[in-house]
């Protein structure tokens, strides 16, 4: 803002001083204005810099939070676990610098893909149908969905029955 006020004063006082000719308002230093303008222009990119609104990455993590928790801000997911940092954080509160937050082997990408909880405690279960994400795949059963075939009994009743979770029974 600054660098255009002077730049715009600039060429007003050139407008005068040329349309009075022997008439000098001011003896302008160019140098001296140049340098000037370069020193506000360094102060707003300091000002700017103070709020880093920056993410290199893409990861949605700002540079800045991404100094804060340790990662990578070059990396869209630092430890190589097949979440990104972004995820890690908000997401699933899992450690975006460890590969295997629980250490059972797995990757936080592995387990989650497959249906697990990255912590270590069992499989997720989204629906609170009794049967854990993983395994609601191996039946072919809506792990979004209590009751997949809509008969009124949980999926996990109807397994425990005996039953197909999938079809609805007539009596």
């Amino acid at each position: 803002m600054k660098k255009n006020r002077k730049i715009i004063v600039l060429l007003l006082l050139m407008t005068i001083s040329f349309s009075f000719s022997g008439c000098s308002i001011r003896n302008i230093d160019n140098e001296e204005l140049k340098n000037e303008i370069e020193e506000d222009m360094k102060e707003e990119t300091v000002e700017q810099n103070d709020i880093n609104i920056i993410d290199s990455d893409g990861d949605g993590l700002l540079d800045d939070e991404e100094k804060e928790y340790g990662t990578d801000i070059n990396m869209l997911d630092t430890d190589s676990d097949g979440l990104t940092d972004f995820i890690e954080i908000r997401n699933w509160k899992t450690d975006p610098l460890a590969f295997d937050t629980d250490g059972d082997g797995y990757s936080d990408g592995q387990e989650v893909e497959g249906g697990y909880n990255p912590f270590g405690d069992g499989q997720l279960d989204t629906d609170n149908d009794g049967i854990g994400n993983a395994d609601e795949k191996k039946y072919g059963t809506n792990p979004e969905k209590r009751d997949t075939d809509g008969d009124g009994l949980y999926d996990k009743e109807e397994i425990d029955l005996g039953r197909d979770p999938l079809v609805i029974e007539v009596k």
